[in-house]
């Protein structure tokens, strides 16, 4: 792939919303500090003092989704999505195509696109948010995609315990959500992993068994998320009941699934998903570039046994729901073989659960966009030289170990705060 002037807007666009989020935590990272000082006088200069609380979460909802109509607007318009000669397929046409197979009684996991036969490796969930859309065509996909991805900012708000003005902006100016979700439309889909997640933790805090089962049926859309949320159960009372409902609620969504379109769902959904091997954004890249992957299921099977026993370890010993859910899904990305620019959009929780966390989330964001955008798809792909995404994938695994780390550790602190051991480690915002 060449670059483009459209890749340059992309990049532009991350790196100035990167920095952005850099003001935002340095501000909040030392108070009193110079640094600190400087950032505040700079932000009172430009947007007047205390601009941050005048914003609700309807405010950045409005310019999101005003700046997502406006991107997807312009790419429906020029044609972005159409099919070309030697482009391939277009995922946003795919998705079109298998909701319309959906309403026709066909097989929506496996459909024609520009010319060729395409995969959907996306559950029930997915499918059904694509018929739904594709009673509009492509711009009816766009638009239901573009809500499920709007859905992350009053999440952040309702789930916000302090500082949720703050919390809000720091999640819609990350790297990883408006331009990875304006820009392709797998990003906008991928937003379903974390708005399952939030969802089904808001929903937990009332009683019933509402959360669980809106847990479990989301996840069916992509399975991986089915980690977090069991994972976040166990912060609950009647942990092992809730659990127990949102591992059935899936099994029976999917069972019914299977009952419906056969083996041929099971291997596009599941199976070709858990052996992929096209990139990777992790220490697995390397090992592609390098075609050193081992084949075979040892290592599926490796990675099944360590997710399980990080999303069982999580359960069993962390007592925030949020944090616990961020250490599944970090593990996850940690343990994929197919760490895509879009899966890292599923660790925007982070942004709810600690400062620390929000620095290595913002590292991730910055390299994880850099790698994707110019080494690999410019770089490797288009020049043939790899050395450059390799030493990012090694980067962004060091990143993404330090935030498996630090958020143990906070779990660890807030048991011991939980005892009556020591003190918890202090809030680094204050209330809004």
């Amino acid at each position: 792939m060449t670059f483009t002037l459209y890749n340059g807007l992309t990049v532009l666009l991350t790196v100035v919303l990167a920095a952005v989020s850099l003001a935002l935590l340095l501000e909040r990272s030392a108070p009193g500090r110079p640094g600190a000082r400087i950032v505040s006088r700079t932000v009172g200069r430009f947007a007047g003092p205390g601009a941050f609380r005048r914003w609700t979460w309807v405010h950045v909802a409005a310019v999101v989704a005003a700046g997502y109509a406006l991107v997807v607007g312009f790419d429906l318009a020029t044609g972005l999505y159409a099919c070309h000669p030697g482009t391939g397929t277009a995922d946003l046409l795919a998705m079109v195509d298998s909701g319309r197979a959906f309403w026709a009684g066909g097989n929506p996991f496996t459909v024609t696109d520009c010319g060729a036969s395409v995969a959907i490796p996306y559950g029930l969930a997915a499918v059904l948010l694509d018929a739904a859309g594709s009673l509009g065509g492509a711009a009816g996909v766009a638009a239901v995609w573009g809500i499920v991805a709007l859905a992350l900012v009053p999440l952040v708000w309702l789930l916000a315990e302090d500082d949720r003005r703050y919390l809000t902006l720091v999640a819609a100016v990350s790297p990883i959500y408006f331009p990875l979700v304006s820009s392709q439309i797998d990003g906008a889909s991928n937003a379903i992993v974390p708005v399952a997640v939030l969802l089904a933790v808001l929903l937990a805090r009332r009683p019933g068994a509402f959360g669980p089962i809106v847990g479990g049926f989301l996840s069916t859309a992509r399975f991986p998320s089915m980690f977090a949320v069991l994972a976040s159960s166990g912060a609950r009372p009647r942990r092992f009941l809730l659990a127990g409902i949102a591992v059935v609620t899936f099994v029976t969504v999917t069972g019914l699934t299977y009952a419906r379109w056969g083996a041929a769902f099971v291997d596009v959904v599941f199976l070709s998903q858990v052996s992929r091997h096209s990139f990777s954004l992790n220490a697995f890249g390397i090992l592609l570039n390098a075609h050193a992957l081992p084949g075979g299921m040892a290592l599926p099977v490796a990675q099944a046994v360590l997710t399980l026993g990080i999303v069982v370890a999580a359960f069993l010993t962390v007592r925030s729901p949020l944090r616990s859910a961020a250490i599944a899904l970090t593990g996850v990305a940690l343990l994929t073989q197919f760490l895509s620019f879009s899966i890292l959009l599923w660790l925007l929780p982070v942004v709810l659960v600690g400062h620390r966390e929000r620095w290595w989330l913002w590292g991730i964001a910055l390299v994880g966009a850099m790698n994707y955008d110019l080494a690999l798809n410019v770089v490797g792909s288009g020049w043939g030289i790899y050395w450059p995404t390799d030493l990012l994938d090694a980067v962004l695994t060091a990143l993404l170990v330090g935030l498996f780390v630090d958020l143990w550790r906070g779990a660890r602190r807030e048991r011991s705060a939980l005892a009556g051991i020591g003190p918890a480690r202090p809030p680094a915002t204050s209330p809004s």
